[in-house]
């Protein structure tokens, strides 16, 4: 049995086969970072549980449904790259039918 992999695949290690392992980690990161924080201040359990899931929630969130497929943190990392290097490729399709170049070249020999 032969299995037929397209050459564009991209063999990704994710977390329960959702999240890619960078991205976890910036989502602990920053669930941790916003515990932290909360820790110190002194106020209310269900005021900072409220806090909490505010802050990291929709983070998770936008992990999980990602951007067209593309990781959070990538697509980050695209702006911050064209911020950087302000460059745009516009690609034009040309159509060349080779049937009448050839034609051509030779009704000029």
């Amino acid at each position: 049995m032969h299995f037929i992999i397209p050459k564009n695949y991209k063999f990704k290690n994710k977390i329960f086969g959702i999240i890619d392992y960078s991205t976890a980690l910036i989502n602990i990161i920053w669930g941790v970072i916003v515990y932290f924080i909360l820790k110190k201040i002194a106020i209310s359990f269900s005021i900072k549980a409220f806090i909490f899931s505010t802050l990291v929630f929709p983070v998770l969130l936008c992990t999980l449904l990602g951007f067209n497929n593309e990781s959070p943190i990538y697509t980050i990392k695209y702006l911050m790259r064209y911020l950087v290097k302000p460059k745009i490729y516009l690609f034009r399709k040309v159509y060349i039918n080779y049937s009448q170049t050839q034609k051509n070249s030779q009704r000029k020999l």
